[in-house]
């Protein structure tokens, strides 16, 4: 019979200098799981349909305040060579939003005691086996864009420094479809969604759409999607054909969601209690 120690995945060592900070116990005393049995058993049955999937042009339809796509849950790649996931889940109705907001701040900068060239443990925290860095464009906010460091295979490559540069913006998504209208109704259901395309220090962009509102047994629901291969330009949606995706490396993207979320469900709840109100550069 496999210990529990089997189940959990073994995450990269920390430096020295990384396991000097006390918030390194964040990242060592917290074991990081492979998605749930659930999850598993979809994403090991392969890609879903392409005709079950939410093609571009239809790309703000569900945001609605009750309904659902047909299929919640999985990934594929599209007859114009572009790659689409979507990934439901709910939170615990314990979770409070605080706790994530704080976080977003939190590990976009950095502490006193982090070391040039050694990454972010404020963000590797989060999912061990495939963060590096992240951190604000600007140093203060994410209004210049967000910078992050990491790969996407669960560790495969063995070296999160490997990983593809990106950079993430911000939409408006008034700009690209949404009205008023629409936004006033969803925020009156406190349904939240929100947009950014990412760049990469490489060819391609990518698409991405999270929408969460209350959850009908509690907590909340959370349906995010993404496009793999288009981009917002000049107030529309447009294809980018240098984007790299294959159905490898999107069942690695949902499989790497699906974990450091469940993941930060996890530590987030102490590591708030412990550091939200101290210095932002404490260790």
């Amino acid at each position: 019979m496999n210990s529990m120690q089997d189940y959990y995945y073994k995450v990269p060592e920390l430096t020295k200098e990384e396991k000097a900070m006390p918030s390194s116990r964040y990242y060592t005393d917290y074991p990081l799981c492979p998605p749930g049995p659930l999850q598993q058993q979809i994403l090991s049955a392969g890609p879903i349909a392409v005709e079950d999937a939410i093609p571009i042009e239809h790309w703000l339809d569900h945001l609605q305040v009750t309904g659902y796509p047909k299929v919640v849950y999985g990934y594929t790649m599209m007859p114009d060579g572009s790659g689409f996931y979507i990934e439901y889940s709910t939170s615990p109705v314990t979770w409070q939003g605080k706790w994530r907001r704080w976080y977003g701040n939190w590990y976009n900068r950095y502490s006193k005691g982090m070391v040039p060239g050694q990454g972010n443990l404020r963000y590797k925290i989060w999912m061990p086996l495939d963060h590096w860095d992240h951190k604000f464009i600007n140093g203060e906010n994410d209004k210049d864009g967000v910078w992050s460091l990491e790969t996407l295979d669960l560790g495969a490559t063995g070296d999160p420094r490997k990983g593809i540069a990106a950079v993430s913006h911000k939409i408006d998504l008034r700009d690209y479809g949404l009205s008023q209208e629409r936004i006033d109704m969803l925020e009156a259901a406190d349904c939240r969604a929100e947009a950014v395309y990412e760049e990469f220090d490489g060819p391609g962009h990518h698409l991405v759409l999270r929408f969460s509102r209350p959850c009908p047994l509690g907590g909340r629901e959370s349906i995010n999607c993404e496009w793999m291969g288009y981009w917002p330009k000049d107030g529309k949606i447009v294809r980018d054909e240098s984007t790299p995706v294959d159905e490898n490396y999107l069942k690695n993207v949902i499989m790497h969601n699906t974990i450091e979320r469940e993941h930060l469900y996890q530590v987030l709840p102490d590591l708030y209690e412990e550091y939200h109100d101290k210095p932002l550069d404490e260790d």
